[in-house]
């Protein structure tokens, strides 16, 4: 059996044992369990998408009250927010709104990740209120949604969350600083030379490098050729900066 008809029947088992609880002879259909519901959650994703099509609305109520139910494992309700995105699309807003609040930070992580992909205007709102989240993955995960379209409200914030306290660690600075300057570095503006060129001397190494890639988008100007040591490079744009009078 090849694995197109593999999924094929592996969708069909599964679209037939929710049915039985579903429907009884006679009967009008029922409210779909949620250990059937459970079932789905657990499919490949494209597999889920073809069971859930058909009732949408059923399966998103359970999806919700799944995603809420404290009793439930971390990766059953991160799965059950993302499949009620999947199922209401942008109808979803205000449960993964209320999600983006919650006291758990899977919630509020999978919440900006599901809007992200029905509602992207909420999104960049919520993920720009998740930069100061207490949890750094939330943080880092609100940093991946504001790469997709980075405004220029966006721009500016991510700017001064690059040296607040809480993405340092007695003093070292956390890897979401070096997401921030990759960012950043995609496409910078003119007005921000002097800024990256601070970045060239950064205590955090990781820095360093992707503010070099800013700085050649900005000046049109590769310095090096081949493998190149990183310190190296770093100190080759220095000299080159303060030669030409720039950002210094």
């Amino acid at each position: 059996m090849n694995k197109k008809n593999l999924c094929f029947w592996l969708v069909m088992g599964v679209s037939l044992s929710i049915s039985s609880g579903i429907y009884a002879i006679g009967k009008a259909p029922s409210a779909i369990p949620l250990n059937a519901t459970i079932e789905v959650l657990k499919l490949p994703s494209e597999n889920r998408k073809l069971v859930i099509k058909e009732q949408s609305e059923k399966y998103y109520k359970n999806f919700i009250v799944l995603a809420f139910d404290e009793a439930q494992p971390m990766g059953t309700r991160w799965r059950a927010l993302m499949a009620a995105a999947e199922a209401r699309g942008a109808d979803s807003t205000p449960d993964l709104l209320k999600a983006g609040e919650h006291k758990k930070w899977y919630m509020r992580n999978a919440a900006v990740v599901a809007l992200a992909e029905v509602e992207f205007e909420q999104a960049e709102k919520l993920a720009q209120k998740l930069l100061k989240d207490k949890a750094l993955v939330v943080r880092s995960a609100a940093v991946e949604v504001l790469r997709k379209n980075l405004s220029p409200s966006a721009r500016e914030l991510l700017w001064e969350e690059l040296n607040q306290s809480y993405n340092f660690k007695n003093s070292q600075s956390l890897w979401i600083r070096h997401q921030i300057v990759e960012v950043l570095a995609q496409k910078p503006l003119d007005r921000e030379v002097k800024s990256f060129t601070q970045l060239l001397s950064d205590r955090d190494v990781r820095v360093q490098l992707p503010a070099v890639r800013g700085l050649e988008r900005l000046t049109g100007t590769k310095l090096g050729e081949g493998p190149i040591k990183q310190s190296t490079l770093v100190t080759m744009w220095k000299d080159f900066l303060h030669k030409e009078n720039m950002g210094l």
